[in-house]
């Protein structure tokens, strides 16, 4: 025995469980019937009115108080009353918009904003009914009838003097189709006429009432009364009389509507419901405990209100709350044909060929000729296994696979069934798909492989993992493409049959490929191409597998199962899933969802279980039937629906709102955020007012024009990252633009936000101030730390200085002793001084020695005939200079001589100091020292224009520093 992944043995116990003892027949789908009582929300289980406003909103009168249903959940409106004082009596909607109700106390009107009722007109007591004609509102009470004007103004009309007679109490009220009314007392039928305000009387004859006259409304001419104990009158005003109507085996009629030309929809206390046509006299619908496919709770009904537009039935009940039925707009027809229905059949697999239908099920085999007028039933031991997981139509016979007994083939023309059992895998095998080559070979699917059959099923081949690069494991699918390449879906992974060779490979996928997808399935598109479906993706592929993507569909409709896709002639796909069919447009982005709402009987499909007939019918089954879509309702896939989009529920920042500010939200349809460095998070349910069954439903959102969103019904919708400003948030139900309904977000700081945003400037302020403060205190610690290093470093260097100075006298001085040493033997007088220094003078000044760079003491002392040591004594004390500086000092004064001239113009500064006996790197320092400015700048100083300027100029920083 083969070991298999233990999830999907799981699976296949609990298909078997749940479908174990399942009956030969159809089962009836339970009606489309929804129950409400006080346990579901009402405020009581005692219905008197339902109503229904402009804005489609269900409005449930009952014995404690008024509230709202949205088809999803109740609102209750509060009620300053205790009962029985607010038991609701009528409930009509104004002009304004606001609604308007009548209990034993008075007139009220509802404050959405308040989620409370407050009085009006408080001189009208015990308000019986409430009519309204034209712009008139007439309040019928037991204290005669009113006109209302506003909250404090009512005219009241009197019926007679006696305001405590019985002939001022009205019980109902119904317009007369030409600006007036009728009005029916405990005994009369009365007819006002508004402009006058005149008023005529009918006695009722006592031979027909026993009892009192209760409600009355107009369906054509007429006026039909109901009694509270003489059954259902019918009133000629063109002859004045009055005769019993139909009877409806109850005395007691409890509420009376009309569309207002040919029906009746009439309440009894005890006998149900009726809808009548008066242009037949004769009863056209009956509701009751026992009725077939809308059985009511309790024939004790106390209100019938009837909504042409959706066809839905609204019924009120003594004890037992509400009950309306769905509203549904019927797409898919379920297939019937005489005595088999398949609505609740559950369908497992199908085929049909040439008008024959072969229908599998969970337990046994339908097949169906219409041609030949032919049902037949096969059951699970004649066709050798319970669950017919797949059909086909090959060599003349239908091929029935079955999981756990194989195979067996259905002759059509002689209703001969025939098991292949001439193989043990055959007889045994759990096969899951079966699929012809070009009408010549048959290929199944099976737990021990593929095996493949010739027309006279003999098996041709059979491959498995020991002969072929099949994996060991249970083949789900296989499916041929235009060439004949046969795609293959193992539990594992992908294996391609090449009908060449006639091999089978799992290797050599292109890098990137679907080929290790577990479960895939797989359908052909209409240009070629390969659909397929894993348990996570679903993929499209060229057949030659050179061009492949995915299509992100899992999670962006958050659905557990994808159990086929197809194409459809349009290029549109069909997607049925667990949740529900899907149609997607070309690109794949806009859909239509359908559900039980379109007469699906299930949300949950089987693999690959649809065919496209040559008739153009497209045919489906799922878990609870075979249905169809023939080309003329193909066209009709797209039509509107009815209802708008609102909010059922709302939260803000993680809270529920309040039901005052949801009202005014919902109402205003604007819905305010504040922003705090972010805005507040915010939450909304969704959901559609044409009172369908909303499970199951896709609705889709977009904000400010953004790309569509989907979520499934009673999913929050919560839109993020949202800014300061203003947002528009669309919803509608998935590919509807009809139902569509914006909100605009907006989204502003709060006072809160003011506070912090005021409280961090500050503490930025704060934060800065301190630490400039901080910064100031720390550069002025840093200056005094500086100052007192410059103190120091200054202290420093006046006590280098003054020993330097202290070190230079005690050396002057050591040079003068020494000079003085020096010069002891060749003492000189003051005379000898100023001669010897005029011919030194004059020797300069004439013959120019200091021009030469090179000039000595030695070479100078020859000139002037003297000894070198004379000259220095000279120069030492009596110059009281050295010899260099004498010399230098002529230098300088050549200098400014030679640039002051002409002559020099174009030499630069430097070529004029060298003529003048300098070296280049001593002229700078030498000059500075003497004039105690730069050349450059003693020229700039006295005017002198020297045309030469270079790069020579300019001293280096070793010149410079040269003193």
């Amino acid at each position: 025995m083969k070991k298999y992944p233990i999830r999907f043995l799981s699976f296949l116990i609990l298909v078997g469980f749940l479908f174990v003892g399942l009956p030969l027949h159809p089962i009836k789908a339970a009606p489309t019937v929804n129950y409400l009582t006080d346990q579901d929300g009402l405020p009581n289980y005692t219905v008197y009115k339902i109503f229904k406003d402009s804005r489609n909103m269900m409005w449930i009168g009952t014995f404690n108080g008024i509230c709202r249903f949205d088809g999803h959940s109740f609102t209750k409106f509060h009620i300053d009353l205790p009962k029985p004082l607010n038991a609701v009596t009528d409930i009509v909607e104004t002009h304004e918009g606001h609604i308007m109700f009548g209990t034993r106390k008075g007139l009220y009107l509802v404050e959405p904003e308040r989620q409370t009722c407050v009085q009006v007109c408080p001189q009208i007591s015990f308000v019986n009914c409430i009519g309204k004609i034209g712009q008139t509102l007439l309040i019928g009470s037991a204290n005669g009838l009113w006109i209302y004007k506003n909250p404090e103004e009512a005219e009241p009309i009197k019926f007679e003097n006696s305001v405590i007679s019985k002939g001022n109490i009205v019980n109902d009220i119904t317009d007369d189709g030409k600006g007036g009314a009728w009005l029916c007392s405990d005994e009369f039928l009365i007819h006002l006429n508004l402009k006058n305000r005149s008023l005529k009387k009918y006695k009722i004859s006592k031979d027909l009432l026993t009892g009192n006259l209760r409600n009355i409304c107009r369906s054509g001419d007429r006026i039909y009364i109901g009694t509270r104990n003489s059954g259902l009158l019918v009133f000629d005003p063109s002859t004045a009389s009055t005769e019993p109507y139909i009877d409806l085996d109850c005395p007691v009629i409890a509420d009376l509507n009309s569309d207002g030309k040919d029906l009746l929809y009439v309440a009894t206390n005890g006998n149900g419901a009726y809808i009548i046509d008066t242009r037949k006299r004769q009863i056209v619908n009956t509701y009751r405990t026992n009725t077939a496919d809308f059985p009511l709770p309790s024939n004790a009904v106390y209100t019938f209100w009837h909504d042409k537009t959706l066809g839905i039935s609204w019924f009120g009940f003594a004890t037992d709350g509400i009950c309306y039925n769905y509203h549904r707009h019927p797409l898919f027809k379920i297939y019937r044909y005489k005595d088999l229905n398949t609505d609740g059949l559950p369908v497992r697999s199908f085929c049909i060929h040439d008008g024959d239908k072969a229908i599998g099920t969970q337990d046994g085999l339908w097949f169906v000729s219409e041609k030949r007028d032919i049902i037949r039933y096969f059951t699970s031991e004649e066709i050798g296994g319970r669950i017919v997981t797949n059909i086909q139509y090959f060599g003349g016979h239908f091929v029935i696979a079955t999981y756990e007994k194989g195979l067996s083939i259905l002759d059509p023309k002689t209703l001969e069934l025939r098991h292949l059992d001439y193989n043990d895998n055959l007889k045994n095998g759990n096969f899951s798909r079966i699929e012809p080559l070009q009408d010549q070979r048959l290929f199944a699917c099976s737990n021990t492989g593929i095996f493949v059959f010739d027309t006279d099923f003999n098996i041709v081949k059979h491959f498995h993992s020991r002969n072929s690069e099949l994996p060991n494991a249970y083949i789900c699918d296989i499916l041929f493409d235009l060439t004949g390449k046969g795609w293959i879906g193992t539990m594992y992974s992908l294996a391609i049959y090449d009908p060449l060779t006639q091999t089978i490979q799992s290797r050599d996928f292109p890098e990137g490929f679907f080929d290790k997808e577990s479960n895939l399935t797989f359908n052909l598109c209409r240009n070629g191409d390969m659909l397929a479906v894993s348990e996570t993706s679903v993929f499209r592929s060229k057949s030659d597998l050179s061009e492949y993507t995915t299509l992100d569909l899992y999670q962006r409709l958050n659905i557990g199962n994808i159990f086929f896709i197809t194409e459809n002639r349009q290029g549109k796909y069909w997607m049925g899933t667990d949740k529900g069919l899907f149609l997607f447009e070309k690109d794949l982005k806009n859909y239509c969802q359908f559900n039980e709402n379109d007469n699906l009987p299930s949300l949950r499909f089987n693999r690959n279980e649809f065919q496209e007939t040559p008739d153009g019918v497209f045919w489906l089954g799922n878990t609870k039937g075979l249905m169809y879509l023939t080309p003329q309702m193909q066209t009709d896939l797209n039509r509107k629906i009815y209802g708008k989009v609102a909010l059922n529920h709302m939260t803000i920042a993680n809270r529920e709102v309040q039901p005052q500010d949801f009202q005014r939200q919902l109402e205003q349809q604007e819905i305010s955020l504040s922003w705090n460095f972010g805005c507040q998070t915010l939450s909304v349910v969704p959901i559609l007012l044409n009172y369908a069954k909303p499970q199951g439903r896709y609705y889709e959102w977009s904000l400010d024009g953004a790309e569509y969103r989907s979520s499934r019904d009673g999913e929050t919708i919560s839109p993020d990252k949202l800014s300061l400003g203003s947002h528009n948030l669309k919803i509608r139900l998935a590919g509807h633009e009809e139902t569509a309904t914006t909100w605009r977000i907006s989204v502003s700081p709060s006072l809160i936000f003011y506070i912090e945003t005021l409280l961090a400037v500050l503490l930025v302020f704060f934060a800065w101030y301190t630490k400039a403060l901080k910064d100031k205190r720390i550069r002025f610690r840093n200056l005094l730390v500086r100052k007192h290093t410059m103190d120091l470093e200054i202290a420093a260097r006046r006590a280098i200085r003054k020993q330097k100075e202290e070190e230079e006298k005690k050396r002057q001085e050591a040079q003068e002793a020494k000079v003085q040493a020096m010069y002891e033997k060749s003492r000189m007088n003051q005379n000898e001084y100023k001669a010897l220094h005029k011919k030194v003078k004059d020797c300069m000044e004439n013959d120019k020695p200091y021009t030469n760079p090179n000039l000595r003491i030695t070479d100078l002392a020859a000139m002037v005939d003297c000894t070198p040591t004379k000259l220095s004594q000279m120069f030492n004390q009596h110059l009281r200079q050295n010899f260099f500086d004498y010399v230098n000092l002529y230098r300088v004064e050549e200098f400014k001589r030679r640039v002051a001239s002409e002559k020099y113009s174009q030499y630069t500064v430097v070529a004029i100091s060298e003529t003048c006996g300098f070296k280049r790197s001593t002229f700078f320092a030498t000059f500075k020292k003497f004039e105690h400015c730069t050349p450059t700048e003693y020229l700039q100083q006295h005017g002198t224009g020297h045309p030469s300027k270079s790069k020579a100029d300019t001293p280096s920083a070793n010149e410079t520093a040269t003193d």
